[in-house]
């Protein structure tokens, strides 16, 4: 009996899917008092069991949705539970059930409202530095190509310190590879424009351009696996020349130079254009892994070719990576990038923005299926918000990219939920002494290409970020350092000291009251990882030969022990819309998969 009054106390953190009535308007009947209730006490009850998990990282896996803001996160989970027939507001996304989380600001040495090169430097690097600059420390400014090159100001990144300790890394994005985030990885450069010597321009003349560094230089050319856009900047296109990216002009085609590069140094590459030749590549026969699908950025997920003619999507881009990691079997640092969220907020698309934050949702959510969280730290985030809002006061369930049903008392017309305070869906005009806006009854608010509606005027794609912070996700060994408000170059430290890499290679000890996990003892250092400093930590006791590892760290013991297969259960759980109490053990049986009480006894 005190088994199963303790299982079901802990059963509000196995989170079930209530299938409710439909109304006769088609809306979800909202919920009375005692869900409320239970809800919060099921919430409580899962704070109240989360543990620290103070074990070194193996592995980190960093997911960067670019442009995510609060706004865009809050809109994207209300969009998320939409497409599935729900409200949509009660909802998670996939990272928002990790259990710790912190918000991060943003601003970058000379702006107050960043751009996505300088926070990448940030978050990546451990130092703030100025606006547009990449890879390098406060002291060079836009544009300084001299200073740039002076090692001194350079500030290596945590794919560099993951390389030294003798981790594999790899880049993932649907941005072009030379683009800000993944550029932050391995490139110095004093303008992020320069991705191509095309770009360098007179004030560039003397600096490598962006693609270069990938693929001549320390540590970008020991990447291990490199996914995403940009043939074009690699001199490798292969459709027509787009104006809008940067052209090569020095005839040099990069990717047979990576090619020649790995062939010369005695490894095998592989360099793939399309779905059907990633996945046609031979793990165990390929020790680098190049894959360019566009000649610019890849398409939105709603445009994209599928089918093995066409581009991967950025789940199957991020499966492929994290497994050819895997097979290594040395530790590895991943980034993986929804780029293309801020593109669409720069042109005014909220739909094709949340859309694309549902893709890196389903990406998350299938990449966690394939890790252990006890040996691997998750972090989701995003570099800078966008100024997209959630204005008025739509009814509950409303269609997050539907009309409020609030009407204007100055010109009589209503307005979208969501909208933006600059950008090129401003669509006035000018009747007499009066500006008109457009009416949104007059237009498909819903349609793929909608732009919502700006204060102020600007060119396509020319919407600005916003400067409020951002929030950060984690789960794995050393999640809980993320816990209040940081700044965001605090990211690379407390990844790197997860890691025992970098900053914290000889200075990643665990004090005497850190608890490991299940059957995962601290790693002994080896000549290829940087020394561990363990003094006043117990070795925890080994389990049974073969024991399955437990990817739901913040599960109590007990019912850590009888997840055994339910694994997926309870990920799919996780970010389901609404909870309830358990009141008796068959609701928990069920829950489980189990026809009958389990026969081991509580201790």
């Amino acid at each position: 009996m005190r088994m199963w009054k303790t299982l079901i106390w802990y059963g509000g953190l196995l989170l079930l899917l209530i299938t409710t009535t439909t109304t006769q308007g088609g809306r979800r009947e909202l919920e009375a008092r005692q869900h409320w209730w239970d809800l919060a006490q099921n919430e409580l009850a899962a704070a109240l069991n989360v543990r620290q998990n103070w074990n070194v990282a193996k592995n980190v896996i960093m997911f960067l949705g670019d442009g995510m803001g609060i706004t865009a996160n809050t809109a994207a989970r209300i969009y998320k539970g939409q497409k599935e027939g729900r409200n949509g507001e009660e909802g998670y996304l996939t990272w928002e059930r990790f259990p710790n989380a912190a918000l991060l600001k943003t601003y970058n040495v000379d702006k107050q409202v960043p751009d996505s090169a300088a926070t990448a430097t940030a978050y990546l690097c451990g130092v703030k530095a100025n606006y547009y600059t990449l890879g390098l420390d406060p002291e060079v400014m836009l544009g300084d190509c001299a200073a740039s090159r002076n090692s001194i100001y350079h500030t290596p990144s945590i794919l560099t310190w993951a390389q030294e300790a003798g981790m594999d890394t790899g880049i993932v994005t649907t941005t072009r590879v030379t683009h800000a985030t993944p550029a932050a990885t391995y490139a110095h450069s004093a303008h992020r424009n320069w991705e191509c010597d095309g770009n360098l321009g007179e004030k560039g003349v003397g600096c490598m351009d962006i693609a270069d560094q990938l693929v001549s230089e320390n540590p970008g050319k020991n990447i291990k696996v490199i996914l995403g856009g940009g043939r074009q900047v690699f001199g490798a296109g292969l459709g027509s020349v787009d104006n809008d990216t940067c052209i090569r002009t020095d005839g040099r085609d990069l990717t047979k130079e990576w090619l020649e590069d790995k062939t010369n140094s005695g490894h095998t590459g592989r360099y793939v254009t399309n779905t059907g030749e990633l996945h046609s590549v031979d793990l165990e026969d390929t020790d680098y892994l190049l894959g360019l699908f566009a000649d610019s950025h890849t398409s939105f997920e709603v445009d994209r070719l599928v089918g093995p003619s066409g581009a991967p999507s950025l789940k199957e881009m991020a499966l492929k990576a994290l497994k050819f990691l895997q097979e290594k079997n040395n530790g590895f640092f991943l980034l993986v990038e929804g780029g293309r969220i801020d593109h669409a907020l720069h042109d005014n698309l909220p739909r094709r923005a949340l859309e694309e934050t549902v893709v890196l949702d389903n990406t998350v959510a299938a990449v966690l299926k394939e890790v252990d969280l006890e040996d691997t730290m998750v972090v989701v985030t995003a570099d800078h918000s966008h100024v997209m809002t959630i204005n008025g006061y739509p009814d509950r369930g409303n269609d997050i990219l539907g009309i409020t049903g609030d009407i204007s008392k100055i010109d009589g017309l209503p307005y979208t939920t969501l909208m933006f305070t600059n950008g090129p869906g401003y669509n006035y005009a000018i009747e007499g002494d009066k500006v008109v806006r457009q009416d949104p009854r007059d237009a498909n608010v819903k349609h793929m290409d909608y732009r919502s509606q700006a204060a102020v005027p600007a060119y396509p794609l020319s919407e600005t970020h916003g400067g409020e912070d951002v929030a950060i996700w984690a789960v794995g060994p050393m999640s809980h350092l993320f816990h209040r408000t940081h700044e965001q170059h605090y990211v690379a430290h407390a990844m790197a000291y997860s890691a025992c890499i970098g900053p914290s290679a000889d200075n990643c000890e665990r004090p005497a009251h850190a608890s490991f996990t299940k059957d995962r003892a601290p790693p002994k250092p080896t000549t290829t990882h940087p020394t561990i400093l363990l003094h006043g930590l117990r070795k925890p006791k080994s389990g049974p030969a073969g024991a399955a590892k437990p990817k739901f760290p913040t599960l109590s013991s007990i019912l850590q022990d009888l997840l055994d297969d339910n694994e997926q259960k309870i990920m799919t759980a996780l970010g389901t819309e609404s909870v309830r109490s358990y009141s008796i053990a068959s609701d928990l049986q069920k829950l489980l998969g189990r026809r009958s009480a389990p026969s081991r006894r509580m201790v």
